[in-house]
This record gives C-alpha cells, structure tokens and sequence, in this order.
C-alpha cells in the first residue's frame, strides 16, 4: 500500500497535461445493506490498464479450462486437474461436511457421485471462432452490444434540477438518481473487467479442444472450477463456446436447432410446430444476423440471449446452405430446461395435480406458463386494490409483465424472503422503468407482498411439504443427543460477585450451548449433505488499515436454528435437482451421448434430443417413484433417534403453533398433562398409558431445580407462580411454566410432524408430457 505507486496524467481545462505520482491502492469505506465495509480500491489507471491490457499480462488465473481429460474422481481429495489439488466438494468452510464426506468416500458410497462429475468433465469444448471474431470487433470498438458494457459508461449524468436548490424533495430525488448512476458506472466498469478475462481466456484456447473439470457445492450441486469462462456462465460466455466434436443433424435435429432459435429469442410459449414455423418467417433475419452481425439489421440483438442467438443463426444458415442440411455435422449445444424446476420437484413429492399443469408435468397441447399466470393473478389483486384506492396498486394496474414476477416465482420454491424478493421485483421496476428510480422501492415492496400470496394459493401443495421441511429443521436444531443432558444443564460458568444478581434463566445452564446438530441427510446417489449454518463467534483484530472481525469456522459453535429451517427446504430442493441432473448424466453417457447441465438446464446435440428428452423423463420418474419424502422421514427418525429436544425450546409461539398446525403431538396422560400446561396446545390426553404416549425424559430435573434455587437465593429473588421470567434471548416465560419445563425433554423424532398428504397426480404421467422439459 505504502510501496506501490503509479503516475496518473490528465489534461486541464487549459489544456496543460500535469502528471502526479499516486497510489496505486488506496483503502477507503462503503456502506452494503446497511453495513460499513472496508475497501481496497485501484486507482483509475490501474483499472484502466488492467480493463485493457491482455489478462496474461497482468494477472494470472489458477483454474483455466483444460487441455486434456480431467484426472477421474477416486476419491473426495483425487481428481480434476493433474496438478493442483482440488477436493469434490467445496466444503463451505465447514469441516463437518467434510468429516461426512470422507466418511462416505471411504465406504464407496459416492461411486457414482464421483462417475458423474467424470461425465461432466470429459465433455469436449471448443472455443466458437466466428462468435469469437465478432464479440472482439465490438470489444475493441468500445459501444455496447448484445450487454456487453461500453468502453465508456454511455448514459447521462442526472442532471440537477433548478428547483432542488429551494425545494428539498426535488434534491433529494436528484441525489438518489446521481446515487443510481454512479453505482451503475462502477458496475458498468466491474463488467468490463470480467468480459476481459472471458475474452483473453478464450483467445488464448482458440483452436483448442479443452475440458472443464467439474466439483460439487455442498448441497451437491455441480460446477465447472474455472471461474471466468464456462458454459455455466454469462450468455457471452455459453455463446462463446460449442462442443468439441460434431454431429450429423438428421431431420429431428434440424427441427431442435430451429426450437432452439425460437427459445433463445424468447419465443418460447407456444408449441414446438408453432416454434419452428416463426422461425422460418423470420428465416431472411436469420440469414442477415448470421452474415451480417454489425452491419445488417441486427435482429438477433433483440433476443433474451443475444450471443447464443447469434450462435445458432449461423449454425442454421451453415446448415440449410449445405449441399444436405441433415448431413451437417452441428457442435452447437441444444438445450431442454425444465419449467421452474423447483415447482416440478414439488409438484412430483406431493403429488400435486394442479401445480403440475402449472409446470408441465401433465400431458397438455401448449406449454403452461406458470409466470405469467402468477402475473395475471397479480393483475386481479391490483384491480381490486386499485377500486379501493390503494396508490401502488393504482401506479402498477395493467404494467405487471411476466418477467417482473418470473425470478421471484422461480426462487420462492428455493426459499426467497420477502427482503429477496423486494430486490428482485425493484430491479426489474428499474430496468424496464415502470415507475420513477426514487419510487421504486416502495413500489417493489407492495408487489412482492402481493406476488408472494399468489404464489402460495397457487401451490399449496408445494407450501405445505416446505412447512413440514422447516419445522423438521427447526426441531432437529434444537435437539441434544441423549449423554449430552448432563452437561446442557449444568450452570454455564460462575456468576461473577461484582455483578448485580439476577433470577434463574435459561441463559445459566448450558442448554444453548449444546444445540449443535445440523441438519443432515443423504441423497438417492449416497452423497451426504450437511448444512453448515452455526453461530460462529468473532473476534475483533485491529491491523494496520482498520480493524477487522475474524471467525474460525472449525471452533465448535451452536447452530443458527432459523437458517437451518429457512435454508433446508431450498437445500433439499437442489439437492434433489442435482440428482436427477447426476442420474441422466450417467445414462447419456452409457447410451453415447454429450452431456453438459448448467442446473436444470440439460444440453447436448441437436440430433439426440430426442434421446436425451427419453432419458431425462425416465430418470425423474425413478427418482420420484422412490417416494423420497417417505424415505426422508425415514432417515430422519433414525439418524436422530437418540436425539432429544428440551420440552422448555418448544415454548415459542410461532413453533408451537406451526407444530400444533402441522399435527404434531405430545401424547400423555391426565397426570402428567397438569405439569405441562405450558404446551397444552400439543398435548393430546390418553386416559391409560400405552404405547402411543409419548415418552417424557425427567432425569434432568432434580438437578435443574438444585441449580435455580441456588442460584435464586445467590440473587435473593423470589418470584412467585405469576412472575415473569425473560432469558437474554428475550423469550418470555411465567416463573411456574419455566418450573414446569425445565429438566423435562422428549425424543425429537417423537415430535416430527406426519408427513403431508399426497395428491392425486402421479408421476409416470411425465411421459405424455412433451413440454415437461423443452
């Protein structure tokens, strides 16, 4: 910082050019949702030579594509590159998982996890030369085309009104517009650094056959490793890539590459033969964006994709300008995404007849389109919002697109909260400028109140099964293993003399601290999956520039109980998804066929489609026909069978309830329910004890009770049977419910909610469905 120096030259308004000797880095603050952030920053000469600069220069990247097949998976460690050492999975800093994953490793267990990535990496590549040629044409010009970011940032600067000198909201407004576009220049700048690394990476690996190794995340989910060009990237980096080696195209291929066209453009609700017709009017556009990209009408800029559409207008053209388009030989990658994938996996675990003809999973003569019913749902509440006159829904009436609503619809299924879904929706607010930059926030809060109810009544199968989920992680967070309850209630450490006493709380006996079970489970291939989600601690250390907070993530630490309820039903959900991505890739490659998956998104050549189409149904229906959710429980009751969770955590007013809801019960006898009347709303009374009452664990309560009443005489209180206890955490117990409770502790699996009911569609109903996929 103090060493690296860089002289920066500029030109006054006289004209004289003065040079400076600066820094080349200097540290500075920013504020993130709220958060005051240090920074290191470049100088501007620095960012400008590095934004044009070839990146071999200047910076070095560690994971590059590969010359060669990636070294087989042999174990979690063995595997990827030749040379550097990478592991199958990326741990999340949380050696937990990787104890799990070893663990598995060492058995055999992730064989064909491990077979899949294989797949995956021994793909071939090739870099798309004419993409190549005209994405460099545009670079070197500096405009922006096809959302590649200009040179220069190319919008005005707000300028400041006459009015904003004496009126303060007029300033105010301007303010936040000049926020607005300041932020969008800096990012403008951050993207014309990243096009630069994918560009020179694939300058460097033009005529080369490469390969992208692949590793999981730990939700199990697969990733190429180099970071800054692969087909799981950008629409600039799919377009920029095809695969190694060619197919004929055959009738049936020539007809996919056609849908493919209409797909990449946006075209892509109507049905197939409708696909292939609009394509073929537009046939002379084709033609024109193929042989002439910058000069020509530039047709193919329009599309949602633009880079892949261009790609595939001049594979086409090669193809129906050859001597027998059904004897090109195509590299172009085809894709089959899945509609809303999340929703299908829901749909199939619940047996949800109505959400799955929202997704495609029933038989239909269109595809269904699930985003643009959510939006028109939308449309109907702000109608009648609007008659009452409610400002936002007034503004919003008639202007609710499909794309509005689409990511928030896709994600609600992985777990999006109303914060999430408020940025979605007000980015898009900004984007297509539906309302003014400074009213968007209030505007995209409205709306994703209202997006989200839709979305709820919509799929109420999808929301019961993500109850039953949430609830079952938020039990098994706060359960103990059974040698442990000595020790969660003992006194947590000695009261300090100088202190002013306090009553008897949760807070003085360990309980907390031993809440540390994550919530674990394994997939249908034997991958295990463990949410690392724990309350690490920090510490403050000050450095040189500013002081800093670091944690270690492997020191034991309690678990974050609401992140693993809130993220488990998005985890399950992907990690379902990445099994049955797993599942067809192992089949394509034992029928022969490229394979390459961005998620839900399956590629390979147009002329085996068709095949893969075959695969990718017959791979879902075994997945699904496994009754997963059943074979969950099943796990869950016997992983945590000797798992107990402390009758004193339930009583909370959003879990009791949601328990109680759900049908949770305690079952006990008239005895025994009189010293539980603080969860009465659980308990279920059986006259005689039998084998359906549930079994209370009291070994712990004499020496809780030794504990409080000594350290209440220590504090000198006496509270009577009305007094109100509060713990630090803030939870309000009666001083007699807190008697009640405490010591007392039942089998968490005796607590797990019965599973939801399923429906009546079935799975193998995807076969007749062509648009399940498409």
């Amino acid at each position: 910082m103090d060493v690296a120096e860089i002289t920066r030259t500029a030109t006054t308004s006289t004209g004289e050019r003065i040079s400076e000797d600066q820094p080349a880095f200097f540290h500075t603050y920013e504020y993130i949702r709220g958060q005051k952030l240090g920074v290191i920053r470049l100088n501007p000469t620095v960012s400008s030579r590095l934004a044009t600069d070839k990146v071999s220069t200047s910076v070095h990247p560690r994971h590059l594509p590969m010359l060669v097949k990636p070294k087989p998976w042999l174990d979690y460690r063995t595997g990827g590159y030749l040379i550097s050492q990478n592991s199958a999975m990326r741990f999340k800093d949380s050696a937990e998982q990787q104890s799990y994953l070893k663990h598995a490793s060492l058995k055999g267990n992730c064989e064909l996890v491990f077979a899949g990535l294989d797949v995956l990496g021994s793909t071939p590549w090739q870099i798309n030369r004419a993409i190549f040629d005209v994405v460099l044409e545009v670079w070197n010009a500096g405009y922006r085309v096809g959302k590649l970011p200009p040179a220069e940032y190319d919008q005005p600067e707000p300028v400041m009104p006459p009015e904003a000198e004496t009126d303060i909201r007029a300033k105010s407004v301007w303010q936040q517009r000049v926020k607005a576009w300041n932020a969008a220049k800096a990012n403008n700048h951050s993207d014309r650094c990243s096009v630069n690394y994918k560009i020179e990476i694939a300058r460097a690996f033009l005529g080369d056959t490469i390969y992208f190794p692949h590793n999981l995340d730990f939700r199990g989910r697969a990733y190429p490793i180099p970071p800054h060009l692969s087909h799981i990237g950008d629409d600039l980096s799919r377009g920029l890539l095809k695969f190694g080696e060619a197919r004929p195209l055959g009738a049936r291929g020539l007809r996919w590459l056609k849908i493919h066209l209409a797909n990449l453009y946006g075209y892509d609700k109507a049905s197939f033969d409708e696909r292939v017709e609009w394509v073929m009017e537009r046939i002379e556009s084709v033609y024109d964006s193929a042989e002439r990209p910058l000069t020509g009408e530039r047709w193919w800029l329009k599309a949602d994709d633009p880079w892949q559409c261009l790609a595939t207008c001049m594979e086409l053209r090669d193809a129906l300008s050859s001597p027998d388009p059904h004897l090109f030989a195509s590299a172009l990658p085809v894709h089959q995404d899945g509609t809303c994938n999340g929703l299908q996996h829901y749909a199939a675990l619940g047996g949800d007849d109505r959400g799955a003809q929202q997704v495609n999973l029933a038989a239909t003569d269109r595809p269904s389109d699930v985003y643009t019913h959510v939006g028109n749902m939308v449309e109907e509440v702000l109608e009648r919002d609007a008659e009452r006159g409610e400002k936002w829904a007034v503004l919003l009436r008639g202007k609710i697109q499909r794309k509005i609503v689409k990511q928030t619809v896709m994600t609600t299924v992985y777990g999006v909260t109303f914060v999430g879904a408020r940025e979605q929706i007000e980015k898009q607010l900004k984007d297509k400028k539906i309302v003014e930059e400074e009213e968007c926030w209030a505007a995209a809060s409205y709306l994703a109140t209202k997006v989200i109810q839709c979305i709820g009544d919509l799929f109420s199968g999808a929301t019961a099964i993500q109850n039953w989920f949430s609830y079952c992680a938020r039990l098994i967070s706060k359960s103990i293993p059974r040698e442990r309850l000595p020790e969660a209630m003992a006194e947590i450490k000695k009261r300090s003399a100088k202190k002013k006493q306090k009553i008897f709380t949760l807070s003085d006996t360990r309980l907390k601290k031993e809440q540390m079970t994550s919530v674990v489970w394994t997939t249908s291939l034997g991958l295990p999956i463990v949410q690392p989600y724990r309350k690490v601690n920090r510490k403050q250390i000050s450095t040189n520039l500013q002081t800093i907070y670091i944690s270690d993530p492997n020191s034991p630490a309690e678990v974050n109980s609401m992140k693993q309820a809130s993220a488990f039903p998005p985890n399950f959900i992907h990690s379902l998804d990445a099994t049955h991505m797993m599942l067809t890739a192992l089949e394509c490659r034992t029928q022969e066929l490229t394979f390459a998956s961005v998620h839900d998104s399956y590629w390979t050549h147009a002329s085996t489609i068709d095949k893969m189409s075959e695969i990718i149904r017959d791979t879902f229906i075994a997945l699904h026909s496994s009754d997963v959710l059943k074979k969950l429980d099943a796990e869950f009751r016997e992983r945590y069978k000797d798992y107990k969770i402390p009758l004193v955590s339930l009583k909370n007013g959003s879990l009791l309830r949601g328990l109680h809801a759900l049908g949770s019960r305690i079952v006990v006898t008239p005895q025994q329910a009189k010293s539980l009347d603080g969860l009465r709303e659980l308990l279920e009374i059986s006259e005689e004890k039998d084998t359906r009452t549930t079994d209370i664990d009291e070994s712990e309560v004499t020496n809780v009770t030794n504990l409080r009443d000594e350290l209440n005489a220590q504090a000198g209180a006496e509270v009577d049977e009305d007094g109100v206890v509060v713990d630090e955490d803030g939870q309000k117990l009666k001083d007699g419910e807190l008697r009640q409770l405490m010591g007392k502790f039942v089998n968490v699996v005796d607590l797990f909610p019965p599973l939801p009911e399923k429906g009546s569609f079935k799975v193998e109903q995807i076969k007749k469905s062509q648009y399940f996929f498409s």
